[in-house]
């Protein structure tokens, strides 16, 4: 029994390996996906887009951070079983407070940005992102196998 087991948790550890070096061929493919298609609707000169990189990443860095903070605080909400109504308010609050710091960084950054690249190009970062995210999702659509065929 404890040399079945053992196979088992190598297999797994393999596995796990594998997942991870894949996820991280996974990430390395969509940042170069992102890349491509973001300079390209932007329409980032190379001298922009050495810019510009390195100051949206710095931005969605710190908006992530921001963003696990709330993932944080509704874990605990859900962990909590007996939340009492100031509880909820206060959570609420919270939630309105990441919403408010994630939009202080977007001006914080969207500002720098404006100061090294056309704004022309900055209006249209969020319109770029969904559509970026929009193309992803068709494109995750199209390889599920439980998508419907056309």
């Amino acid at each position: 029994m404890k040399f079945i087991l053992t196979i088992v948790i190598v297999f797994q550890s393999f596995a796990l390996f594998a997942q991870s070096k894949l996820s991280e061929e996974k990430r390395n493919e969509f940042e170069a996906q992102k890349i491509a298609f973001f300079t390209q609707l932007l329409e980032l000169s190379p001298e922009e887009a050495t810019v510009f990189w390195p100051l949206y990443n710095e931005m969605h860095k710190k908006i992530r951070e921001q963003e696990e903070e709330k993932r944080k605080e509704i874990r605990r909400f859900r962990e909590n079983k007996e939340t009492t109504e100031k509880q909820s308010k206060e959570l609420i609050t919270k939630f309105l407070d990441y919403e408010q710091q994630v939009l202080n960084i977007k001006k914080e950054y969207y500002n720098k940005l404006t100061e090294k690249v056309p704004p022309y190009k900055v209006c249209k970062i969020e319109w770029v992102e969904r559509r970026f995210h929009q193309q992803l999702l068709n494109k995750m659509r199209q390889q599920s196998p439980a998508a419907p065929k056309k």
